[in-house]
């Protein structure tokens, strides 16, 4: 995809060294309830406004006093302050808390900064460099930080041009592909978000027909680095996508591929695999097989979780 080699390209560079918690313990993990790049919705209906989500949420009761993370100058709002060093061009947010700092104000490690406004029971917490945000959860930033659990494929779907689903028993014409896909938080929030899901850091696909790779691995996302442009989401995120809200998990359908001509392949019986992976290199998958029946009676598909396939890693 067009912005994978900016992203490789800014890794180099833009890796930073670890900073703590913006709330006590300041060494042990807290539990998140949103991931960065999670789909979210500025105003009014679900699905209006789209965007992608800046941030990590970490779960904190309302009144938690949030520190920061950094020493640096700070700009303060109604609700949120950011905490700036001008020298490195990186930047700390803090949503979601009244603040107790003042505008230009220099503040020092783990300086108090505000309380959880009522309500809101998380902290929305962001980096930035040089006016780009990253994500607070890639291997070198926000730390402590382990994860033992592996991204879902929940499904993978057909879809045909006026957006209905199609029989993976008898694929015919130009249809688009797409998959469930999400992460389990390594720690559970408490409720009402304890079943809160998360997005990867990755997203793949392959195409099979048996054992031999008929495509490479195809990066459909890319969230562990950077933020992805809003003019992408409608691109990356398919319709029926939701976040996370109380006592309701989020919804996160990918793209798989847009305009997949099945003309192309000759009739008969294919798989096709997804893979996701975090930002600790935990691995997920799921394939589905399907028939391309454009000229020939079609055959029942099995949907296979998990099912292993040759040279299952993109890379």
């Amino acid at each position: 995809m067009i912005w994978a080699g900016a992203l490789l390209a800014l890794c180099a560079s833009g890796s930073a060294s670890a900073y703590p918690w913006p709330v006590k313990p300041f060494d042990k993990p807290h539990a998140l309830r949103a991931a960065f790049d999670d789909p979210r919705y500025h105003l009014g209906a679900e699905g209006a406004l789209s965007a992608f989500h800046f941030g990590v949420d970490i779960a904190a009761g309302d009144g938690t006093r949030v520190y920061s993370v950094s020493p640096g100058y700070v700009r303060r709002r109604a609700a949120d302050v950011s905490v700036r060093r001008p020298a490195t061009g990186r930047a700390f947010g803090y949503w979601h808390i009244q603040p107790v700092v003042h505008t230009g104000q220099h503040v020092r490690l783990h300086q108090l900064l505000g309380y959880v406004l009522k309500g809101w029971g998380h902290v929305h917490f962001a980096e930035s460099v040089d006016g780009v945000y990253r994500n607070p959860l890639r291997r070198g930033a926000l730390a402590p930080f382990s994860d033992h659990t592996k991204p879902t494929v929940a499904s993978i779907g057909f879809v045909g041009t006026g957006g209905g689903a199609v029989d993976p028993g008898a694929v015919r014409g130009v249809v688009d592909i797409e998959s469930e896909v999400y992460d389990t938080p390594p720690a559970a929030p408490k409720r009402p978000w304890q079943i809160a899901r998360l997005a990867p850091a990755f997203v793949w696909w392959k195409l099979w027909q048996g054992s031999t790779g008929l495509t490479d691995w195809n990066l459909v996302a890319d969230f562990h680095l950077m933020l992805m442009p809003e003019s992408i989401y409608n691109w990356i995120y398919a319709p029926g996508t939701y976040q996370n809200k109380a006592n309701r998990p989020g919804r996160y359908l990918f793209w798989l591929t847009h305009g997949f001509d099945t003309t192309t392949l000759a009739d008969g019986s294919y798989r096709l695999s997804v893979l996701a992976e975090d930002t600790r290199f935990n691995l997920g998958t799921a394939s589905v097989d399907f028939t391309v029946a454009n000229g020939a009676p079609p055959l029942r598909p099995v949907l296979a979780p998990g099912m292993a396939t040759p040279d299952l890693r993109p890379y």
